[in-house]
Parts: C-alpha cells; structure tokens; sequence
C-alpha cells in the first residue's frame, strides 16, 4: 500500500486495493481509513459472489467493482483502484484510449459509463467494460478514476504506472 501511496496513486482515503485470497473471496482496504497507517490485519476479508463481509471492518466501498474483476477474470489476483493525476484527467472527458499497442497494457484502456461513487451504477458500468473489453488491463471510471487488474501486486503497480504515463502523455 505504501507503494502505491507513495507513487501519488492513491491518496489519503481515496482509492483501493485489494488481493484475491482463493476462488471465493479477496481481502480490501477498510472505507474511510488513512492508508499510511494501516496493517495486515486492517484488511477485510470479502465474498466474490454477494460481497458479504465479518466483522466490524467495513470494506471499501468499491468492493463490488474488485468483486466484478475477480469473477470475471480468474487471472487476476490483484486489484488496484486509483486516483492518479492523468488518468483520472483522462477519465473525466469519458475517453477511451484505443489503438496502444502498449506492452504492458495491450491495444486499449476502456472508459466505463458514468455512476456516482460507490453506487450499483457505477460497477455495473465498470463491469459492463470488463465484459466488453476483456483483454483489458485497466479501466477508466469516468470521473472517478481507474481500475487497474494483473494477476500479482508487481503488474498491477505497473499497469498504474504505464497508465498515468501514457496518459500524461495525452496532454
């Protein structure tokens, strides 16, 4: 997480991460808590299926849109949601970027529709995206962000890193 704070990915309370732990559940960062202090047992344990969690932890509040990456792309392990700079600039025009050719993060970064934050809108948008797009390997979330999907934190810190790049580059 520190990492991922530290790069300006995520900020204060803003963005989520989060790791698939098997088949039917993943574990994400609580709503609403400062990222600089947080340990391991901060995390909170989510169903893929229904998003139930226990506990007095409540998870993130975009747990269902890390839900919709683990179910529908087994490959990915690990989730990361940001609010960097450019591409959450990128994001708010509602562009997709087509046509890469990137290596790390293939021909396009799809923009999902419009839904305001942690709303059954707003997931159904991005999820609507990964369906569509399912080589993608991140997702814009019209002003609101991105979604980045690897199978390991490593690739998923480097798909937000490629994707700000790039996007910085648009400007």
């Amino acid at each position: 997480v520190m990492l991922v704070l530290e790069n300006g990915l995520i900020a204060r309370t803003w963005g989520n991460i989060s790791a698939r732990v098997s088949d039917t559940h993943f574990v994400i960062t609580p709503s609403g808590r400062s990222y600089d202090t947080l340990q391991p047992e901060d995390l909170v344990l989510v169903r893929i299926a229904d998003c139930a969690y226990e506990g007095d932890r409540k998870p993130s509040s975009e747990k269902g849109i890390h839900a919709a990456a683990y179910k529908h792309r087994p490959e990915v392990g690990f989730v990361i949601h940001t609010h960097q700079d450019y591409a959450s600039c990128i994001g708010v025009g509602g562009q997709s970027l087509a046509g890469l050719a990137h290596p790390l993060l293939g021909d396009c970064v799809p923009c999902a529709s419009y839904g305001m934050p942690s709303t059954k809108k707003l997931q159904q948008g991005v999820e609507n995206a990964m369906v569509q797009h399912p080589k993608a390997k991140a997702i814009f979330m019209r002003q609101h962000g991105a979604l980045c999907m690897a199978q390991d934190f490593e690739t998923a810190f480097q798909f937000a890193q490629a994707l700000e790049e790039i996007c910085r580059l648009e400007f």
